[in-house]
C-alpha cells in the first residue's frame, strides 16, 4: 500500500502542473507555427531575463548549440536538428564567435525578434491567468520554492 504524504504529494502535484503548463504552451506556440522546445530556444536567444539557465550561467555572449542543448536537455543531434528548423524558417541564424572563429553562435534573426515581441502580449495574459489568486507575496515565495526544488534536483543524488 502506498502512503499518503506531504513529499509524494508536493512532487507530484508539480509534475500535474508541469504537464498542464507543456499542454497550455503547446496551444499557445502552436498558433504561430513552433513547437515547445523551438520556443525555448527562441526565448534563450531573446535572452529572457527569467530563464533559471541564463541567471545562473550569467552569459554575456550568444549561446552556442551546446549551451542550448544542456539547457534542454537534450542531445547535440536533437539540438542540430531543432536549430536547422528553426534556420530554415529565417529565426535565428549562426554567428562566428569574435574569440574564436570556429565556433559558431546563435542569435535572432529580424525575423525572430518580431515573432519573439508579437507573442510577448498574450504570454504576458496567460502567464498572469495562470498565476491568479496569488497574491504578489506568495508568487515571490513560490518562485523561492520553486528554484530551491530545482537546486535539490540539480545538486543531489537520490537513490
Amino acid at each position: 500500500m502506498i502512503d499518503k504524504t506531504l513529499d509524494t504529494s508536493i512532487l507530484l502535484g508539480l509534475y500535474e502542473t508541469a504537464m498542464l503548463l507543456i499542454k497550455q504552451n503547446v496551444e499557445f506556440v502552436s498558433k504561430q507555427g513552433l513547437t515547445n522546445q523551438q520556443w525555448v530556444i527562441l526565448i534563450h536567444l531573446a535572452k529572457d531575463p527569467n530563464l533559471p539557465f541564463l541567471i545562473r550561467e550569467k552569459h554575456t555572449m550568444p549561446l552556442m548549440a551546446s549551451e542550448l542543448a544542456d539547457s534542454l536537455g537534450v542531445t547535440r543531434a536533437n539540438i542540430t536538428n531543432l536549430l536547422t528548423i528553426l534556420m530554415d524558417k529565417g529565426l535565428i541564424k549562426q554567428i562566428e564567435d569574435k574569440e574564436d572563429r570556429r565556433k559558431k553562435r546563435l542569435v535572432l534573426t529580424p525575423k525572430g525578434d518580431k515573432l519573439i515581441k508579437l507573442m510577448q502580449p498574450d504570454r504576458k495574459k496567460s502567464n498572469a491567468q495562470m498565476l491568479s489568486g496569488l497574491s504578489k507575496k506568495e508568487k515571490e515565495l513560490f518562485l523561492i520554492y520553486i528554484q530551491k526544488c530545482t537546486e535539490n534536483l540539480q545538486t543531489q543524488k537520490f537513490s
